[in-house]
């Protein structure tokens, strides 16, 4: 397959040995063209959690200052709960269900509102004005994870990190 935009993000085609990924707006991340992929957990993780990739693990992701910068970068959502180094499939750009547990401050989501790591490990917090998330205290980065279509209903497609300053 050739090179290919979606979402304002660019992606370009590798295949080292025989396994064909992508790599996301030419920064060397590589991801994989599948919408889900299966990783083993390193913590014990909730169906709809934000994780990231640690090593051949998957931890709860987290924009709290204070946190490691890799923590920033998410990966996608879980698609069903999991204990520690048990498998666990991750969305990474399809639709994910997301119940309360998965956010802070709100009970469901919001429609047609974008949704970001929060600084509470593993969820997700809404963008209160256009430009994101308002309060700058004890977030060290933005990273958004997708849109809302429903109040249940997220379309995973993770953004790169922003750093705050």
């Amino acid at each position: 397959m050739t090179d290919r935009a979606i979402f304002n993000r660019r992606y370009t085609s590798y295949t080292p040995g025989t396994t064909q990924v992508w790599l996301v707006n030419g920064a060397g991340v590589a991801t994989s063209s599948a919408s889900t992929l299966s990783f083993t957990a390193g913590d014990d993780l909730i169906q709809g959690e934000v994780v990231y990739v640690s090593g051949t693990y998957v931890l709860p992701a987290s924009t709290a200052s204070g946190t490691a910068p890799e923590a920033w970068a998410a990966i996608g959502v879980t698609a069903e709960a999991a204990s520690t180094s048990s498998p666990v499939t991750v969305i990474l750009d399809d639709i994910a269900v997301i119940s309360s547990g998965n956010l802070i401050h709100q009970t469901a989501l919001t429609p047609g509102q974008y949704y970001y790591v929060s600084s509470e490990t593993g969820k997700l917090t809404s963008a209160t004005a256009p430009s994101g998330i308002t309060t700058s205290a004890g977030y060290a980065a933005l990273t958004v994870v997708g849109l809302a279509l429903s109040n249940s209903e997220l379309h995973v497609e993770v953004g790169e990190p922003v750093t705050l300053t």
